[in-house]
């Protein structure tokens, strides 16, 4: 995520509940997949479920960018 992306995001996450339980999620989700990220070798289960929490993570980022990117559209200036 670029540095402007971001520095919105946190803007953005005090303001707006939605976004801030998108953010929190993401940010759970991350800590898990570098849990699991930590193991050279692991089970099928564990690599399955591997996979379906950096499916998830993917799904909650572009819900994110899509809130940064609607926000964006409300507040630019007028041409």
């Amino acid at each position: 995520m670029e540095k402007a992306d971001a520095e919105l995001l946190d803007l953005l996450a005090e303001s707006n509940n939605q976004v801030k339980k998108l953010y929190d999620h993401h940010q759970k989700l991350e800590r898990e997949v570098a849990r699991f990220a930590r193991y050279a070798n692991y089970s099928p289960s564990a690599g399955l479920r591997m996979s379906e929490l950096k499916k998830e993570k993917l799904l909650g980022m572009e819900r994110i960018m899509q809130a940064l990117r609607a926000y964006r559209l409300q507040h630019q200036p007028a041409a």
